[in-house]
């Protein structure tokens, strides 16, 4: 997702307004984005040790040996925090452009007492809008979902940057959602809007109640989230995966299609494919089984 500015700024300017230099052509600034999708006129941030070699255009909060490749590099040791720092700065001035037209419902939609929809908001055909569920701007809602009562989707994700003096200073977030078709969300769920990109669930995805779904979490076609779990940022979840009531995973986790994590584990490394964790650690069901115990009779 990007989200425009009122008007552009030079990135000249906003080095000189945030202390930092500028490597590369000074060229205008009129939107911020994700790395991976990043424009030509558009601001992101690469941390230390990411690559911006697929970038032809665009201005990057970057270290400063990542310059001199066609991308604009305002040089920073702390990439993330300074671009945080300036998302604050452009939402005082020029400010960001925020969705004005009305939401776009299907006429078969149907809306519980109490919802609220948000202007920037679509929601396909045959879909059901609980009583007291909330669609924030930038939500994208597939045909034939079901949001169940009390469910949250597209309010801001948790993430902070300290600064000097050691506060937690908290980016912007400005993605959005985007949830397929056939797809459920159960009863006071919340459903985090992505940082920079948007959240992603896929066809078919079927989420159970009390499920906190974190920014930039892209949940495969056709998997399943038991009540109660907890899945932190970034993650990348499979096809046809099963994630068991009240688990942990850790965030920027990769979960292989058709994988299954028991009930309460606590997931703080990669599953491969079609491997089946439980326990705290979560470990490959095979590591967790019990040792043979051999009998030892007296003589």
């Amino acid at each position: 997702m990007t989200v425009k500015l009122k008007h552009p700024v030079s990135a000249g300017w906003l080095c000189e307004e945030l202390g930092l230099r500028l490597i590369g052509p000074d060229r205008d600034i009129a939107s911020l984005c994700a790395l991976d999708a990043l424009e030509e006129d558009g601001l992101s941030f690469a941390l230390p040790g990411r690559t911006i070699e697929h970038a032809h255009g665009g201005t990057v909060f970057a270290l400063e040996a990542l310059g001199g490749n066609g991308v604009s590099i305002i040089g920073s040791a702390e990439p993330r925090y300074d671009f945080i720092r300036a998302q604050y700065m452009l939402a005082r001035s020029p400010g960001f452009e925020r969705p004005r037209a009305p939401a776009e419902i299907h006429p078969s939609v149907r809306i519980g007492h109490g919802a609220v929809i948000e202007p920037g908001v679509s929601v396909g055909e045959g879909s059901v809008v609980g009583p007291n569920a909330v669609l924030r701007s930038g939500t994208h809602i597939g045909r034939f979902c079901e949001i169940q009562s009390g469910a949250v989707i597209g309010d801001a994700g948790f993430g902070f940057e300290r600064d000097a003096q050691n506060r937690p200073l908290r980016m912007i977030h400005i993605g959005g959602v985007r949830l397929g078709d056939h797809v459920q969300v159960g009863a006071l769920t919340a459903i985090a809007r992505g940082a920079l990109g948007d959240t992603v669930l896929e066809h078919y995805v079927k989420i159970n109640n009390l499920c906190h779904i974190a920014h930039n979490c892209h949940i495969g076609e056709g998997s399943i989230i038991g009540a109660c779990a907890d899945l932190c940022g970034s993650l990348k979840i499979g096809r046809n995966c099963w994630i068991a009531p009240n688990c942990s995973i850790r965030q920027k986790l990769t979960i292989g299609d058709g994988a299954i994590v028991g009930m309460g584990a606590v997931v703080v490394k990669d599953v491969a494919a079609g491997v089946m964790v439980y326990g705290n650690p979560a470990r490959p069901a095979a590591q967790n089984a019990s040792p043979t115990v051999v009998p030892v009779h007296p003589e």
